[in-house]
């Protein structure tokens, strides 16, 4: 398909093009359970491995991440997301790179998908090598999850490339609505999780469908219920230096989580002040110190 070609060509240019700073390791206490994932580039970049869990809290479930940026404030929503001031390592090395390498598919919510020139993958070549290695395919799986359906399915890009496997999630009462609007596209799938939408039904549904590792990017409604549902194994959480977005804004609203810090990076050069954190979620088998003591 002549546009996702492009499309793609104009993202792995962009990507090998960036100027990355890298990061700085200022903490770091890595316990058993954790899978590293690094080739030389990244370990340079990232100064060290990028660690995910290894397994997930139940077999029913895929493995989680979850991945977010947000401003010195903590604010989460912004028209364009650069300018939440995460830095270009941050999006080419995490976001859009070790986040996503090692898993089956990327979860957002609608109104992140609604963008229409948009597809979830990997997209500096270094990355796109080392997913290979992890026998893993080209581009994830991408999975929306919507209450009303309101998705551009005939012209947004990932809708309309029979190269991509995408999943919807949706209630019970927008199922069959828009599995009739996708019925002559094979690579689309509809995943019926309930009236409301229950996320933990979903993400069972998804693990038997094959799925069973998961980056998911919000946006924030959809990462509150992931996390007071207990379905993120993992936290990656890039904090920036700078005042950004719309106010009162976290990713997450609810009760205090349950986090444990693996590593904490520090940005570079023209991206000094940005902070990378990596945080275990409410796993107590995991003995490291309280992130909330450092």
């Amino acid at each position: 398909m002549i546009r996702f070609d492009e499309y793609c060509r104009r993202r792995e240019a962009a990507a090998a093009a960036a100027d990355l700073p890298g990061y700085r390791t200022i903490f770091s206490h890595v316990v058993d359970g954790l899978t590293p994932i690094a080739n030389r580039w990244s370990r340079r970049l990232f100064d060290g491995p990028f660690y995910r869990t290894a397994a997930p809290p139940s077999p029913e479930l895929p493995m989680a991440n979850l991945v977010f940026v947000q401003s010195r404030e903590g604010n989460t929503v912004a028209d364009d997301p650069s300018t939440l001031g995460g830095g270009e390592t941050d999006k080419h090395v995490i976001y859009e790179g070790l986040s996503r390498v090692d898993v089956d598919g990327v979860l957002a919510g609608a109104v992140t998908a609604r963008e229409p020139e948009l597809v979830f993958s990997i997209w500096h070549p270094e990355l796109v090598a080392l997913r290979r290695e992890c026998g893993r395919t080209r581009h994830p799986a991408q999975i929306i999850i919507t209450r009303a359906g309101r998705l551009p399915f005939d012209d947004g890009l990932m809708f309309t490339t029979p190269e991509l496997r995408v999943i919807v999630v949706c209630s019970s009462e927008a199922t069959a609505r828009i599995a009739r609007t996708v019925g002559r596209k094979p690579w689309i799938e509809v995943i019926d999780a309930g009236e409301p939408v229950s996320l933990a039904t979903a993400m069972k549904t998804l693990r038997r469908r094959g799925i069973e590792s998961i980056s998911c990017i919000g946006g924030r409604e959809t990462a509150t219920a992931l996390l007071r549902e207990g379905l993120v194994s993992d936290l990656y959480l890039t904090t920036s230096a700078v005042s950004a977005g719309e106010p009162n804004t976290p990713f997450y609203k609810g009760p205090p989580l349950s986090l444990t810090k693996v590593v904490e990076k520090a940005g570079q050069q023209r991206e000094a002040g940005v902070r990378f954190e990596h945080f275990l979620v409410g796993n107590p088998k995991f003995q490291a110190p309280n992130p909330n003591s450092q």
